[in-house]
């Protein structure tokens, strides 16, 4: 019998635990997620913490019935203008609050008490102007903090008090005139500051003294004149400082010593005229300067000398009308040199030695009338040349002695006349050649000698009405793409390589009698090299800008031809030629 009876239980235990799995999970899916009714909850897919979603409800008070185990909290888009005191109380687990893109405009200080576990909050884009000093002191976790785009105007000194597992701090785009000299003292973690879009007009010395860890400082768009020595020099560890679209006037010698992991410095966009010789003193990590649209009127010899890792300096839009003798040396390592718009008129043969890995120089804008003799020769590792927008009226024959690795080179848009002969001789790797808009008249073909490897040649607006092309199979043995729109000839002809892609001959005044016989032939024979029109890129447009432009040949004499296009003028007209 009790064997009996032990089965019978033992039957029932095994249906028991049978049945509960199934059961488990009838109610995972019949019961809903406790929520509030204002909200929308769900659990994330991989951590199974809860998110709850009150986002652009036109809420006007923090929903007082929410779960106990929300982790985060979306609120942002709503119309609540305060936030009281123990706006989230029972939310101990809360690590996540969203009340960006709202009406806030007070915050009590108990408005955060019990959130222990807070480690990132998100108060930008409301109207807060001020903040209570102890607004943050129940949240000692907090790693990221986000208010910019408020219009605060003051920071209380204790604020951020006790927050030092904070690791983001962004106060950009407010009212800020003056912080308190120990207002980050407390944040000893923090890796990233955004003071950028404020009214600060000065930095104490002890401003950042405790931020040993910081690795990205951003003071872009403040009223800031003056850098002064030791403001940095306790941020060892910073990589990138932003000082762009500032008023600075000056930068004191040495004033960025201590920096020694200082990879990216932003000085765009202010006053600066001079630049001392120990303005960049300890910057050995240096990769990136930019001193772009200042007034700066010269460069001294050794303002460089310790950027021996600089990778890229931009000097665009200043006032240096001349490049002295071996200015950049020490730039071992720069590969782009930005010196546009500067109307530079005067340049050394050294002005570039030391540039033995430079890429890219950009001297568009600037005023040379000639080039100086051998100016960039020791330069191997040089594959762009711009030199488009300015006052050059002629090429000599030793401009550009040396550039026997460059790629592409620009003299777009100036006043050249004159090319001379062997001119482009060492260019034997040059693949790209722009001489668009200048007033050249006669060219021939050995003007080009040397370059064995061009494939593009843009000779468009200037003022040719003779192009000689006898051998240019032997010449530009790999031409693909030729540009004569909009000059004086009459007509051409064609003694192209097999690997032409692309002719464009409209805006001639072509003469369509027997000496034209030859470019209609071509142009018939090779419609895809020659065709009536094509899409490409507006100048200055954006890359995915095209426009069609139209490649006609048209007849300008005689007069019974006028007005047609070569390709469709019968072999009659030609049958005495």
């Amino acid at each position: 019998m009790k064997a009996i009876v032990l089965l019978v239980l033992l039957a029932q235990g095994v249906l028991l635990v049978q049945s509960t799995p199934d059961s488990s999970a009838e109610r995972g899916t019949e019961e809903p997620i406790p929520c509030s009714k204002l909200c929308t909850c769900l659990y994330d897919d991989y951590s199974l913490e809860l998110n709850v979603y009150c986002s652009l409800k036109n809420l006007t008070q923090v929903p007082n019935d929410m779960p106990t185990s929300t982790h985060s909290l979306w609120l942002d888009g709503n119309l609540f203008t305060s936030l009281p005191a123990n706006s989230f109380k029972d939310l101990a687990n809360l690590d996540f609050l969203n009340l960006q893109s709202g009406q806030l405009v007070t915050i009590d200080a108990q408005a955060f008490r019990g959130l222990r576990s807070l480690a990132h909050v998100h108060l930008e884009r409301n109207r807060l102007r001020t903040l209570p000093g102890t607004v943050f002191q129940s949240t000692p976790n907090l790693a990221s903090l986000s208010l910019h785009n408020n219009q605060l105007a003051r920071i209380e000194e204790r604020l951020f008090a006790g927050l030092s597992n904070m690791w983001l701090l962004n106060l950009g785009w407010n009212s800020i005139a003056v912080l308190p000299e120990t207002a980050f003292q407390d944040l000893q973690g923090l890796r990233e500051l955004i003071l950028a879009g404020n009214r600060l007009a000065y930095l104490q010395p002890q401003l950042f003294q405790n931020l040993v860890e910081l690795k990205e400082l951003d003071l872009t768009g403040n009223f800031i004149k003056v850098i002064k020595a030791n403001v940095f020099i306790k941020l060892t560890k910073l990589q990138k400082l932003y000082l762009a679209q500032n008023q600075i006037v000056t930068v004191v010698p040495r004033a960025f010593m201590g920096m020694k992991s200082l990879r990216w410095l932003d000085l765009t966009n202010n006053k600066l005229t001079t630049l001392h010789d120990d303005t960049f003193l300890g910057l050995h990590s240096l990769h990136v300067l930019r001193l772009s649209n200042n007034t700066i009127t010269g460069i001294r010899p050794r303002t460089f000398r310790d950027l021996q890792y600089l990778e890229e300096l931009r000097l665009s839009y200043n006032r240096i009308r001349s490049l002295g003798d071996r200015i950049f040396e020490g730039l071992g390592q720069l590969e782009v040199l930005e010196l546009d718009h500067n109307q530079v008129q005067e340049a050394q043969m050294g002005s570039f030695t030391g540039l033995s890995h430079v890429a890219v120089i950009n001297l568009s804008g600037s005023c040379f009338i000639t080039l100086p003799d051998q100016v960039f020769k020791g330069l191997p590792k040089l594959h762009s040349l711009h030199l488009d927008r300015g006052c050059l009226t002629r090429i000599t024959s030793q401009a550009f002695t040396g550039l026997s690795g460059l790629r592409r080179i620009f003299l777009q848009h100036n006043n050249i006349s004159v090319v001379e002969q062997n001119s482009f001789a060492d260019m034997v790797g040059l693949s790209g050649l722009d001489l668009r808009s200048n007033k050249l008249e006669t060219l021939s073909i050995q003007s080009f000698t040397g370059l064995k490897s061009l494939e593009y040649l843009l000779l468009s607006s200037n003022e040719c009405h003779l192009f000689v092309l006898n051998d240019t199979k032997q010449v530009l043995p790999k031409l693909r793409y030729i540009d004569l729109r909009n000059n004086a000839l009459a007509n051409l002809i064609p003694d192209f390589p097999d690997s032409m892609e692309k002719l464009l001959l409209s805006g001639n005044p072509w003469r369509c009698d027997c000496k034209a016989l030859p470019l209609q032939e071509y142009s018939q024979r090779n419609p895809l090299v020659v065709p009536r029109q094509l899409e490409t890129h507006a100048e200055g447009e954006e890359p995915d800008t095209t426009i069609t432009i139209y490649n006609n040949i048209t007849c300008t004499s005689p007069l019974h031809l006028t007005g047609q296009d070569l390709r469709d003028i019968n072999s009659e007209d030609f049958q005495n030629c």
